[in-house]
């Protein structure tokens, strides 16, 4: 990932949970997302996207949770059914925002959901996507 759009993204995903944006509810259940090989070090900042057009973006909901060794549990109340993907990052020394080296390559551990990975950069939204129903769901990401 170049430099520009690594601290575009990381800016928009710091940017989108420091505002936690919210949707209205309509017949929506709760989604869980645990975090796994987190550390204990900074916060894990969790954000939910619901659509491609919006990916990496400004997301439908983002949440901040301290990090645990033993894993972090963050749930999302009431989220409409549809397609969604997340993307979450490890704030180690908790300035708000991803680190990056020189050349845009982050040095903080983060993550997508379904442990999707890109080429050059982040993956897709349909590498990450995933579906909820009206009943509640859990998903787990493992940091690697």
């Amino acid at each position: 990932m170049n430099r520009p759009a690594a601290n575009l993204f990381f800016a928009a995903i710091a940017a989108t949970l420091l505002s936690l944006a919210t949707s209205a509810a309509a017949q929506a259940g709760d989604l869980t997302i645990d975090v796994k090989n987190i550390g204990e070090k900074g916060n894990v900042m969790v954000a939910l996207f619901k659509s491609s057009d919006k990916w990496l973006g400004k997301s439908s909901f983002g949440t901040i949770a301290p990090a645990k060794s033993a894993g972090v549990s963050v749930t999302f109340k009431d989220v409409e059914p549809g397609d969604y993907a997340i993307s979450l990052f490890v704030d180690e020394n908790t300035n708000g925002k991803m680190d990056t080296n020189a050349i845009g390559i982050p040095l903080e551990p983060y993550a997508f959901s379904n442990d999707a990975m890109g080429s050059f950069g982040p993956p897709s939204f349909e590498k990450a996507k995933f579906s909820v129903g009206k009943e509640s769901k859990t998903i787990t990401i493992s940091i690697k």
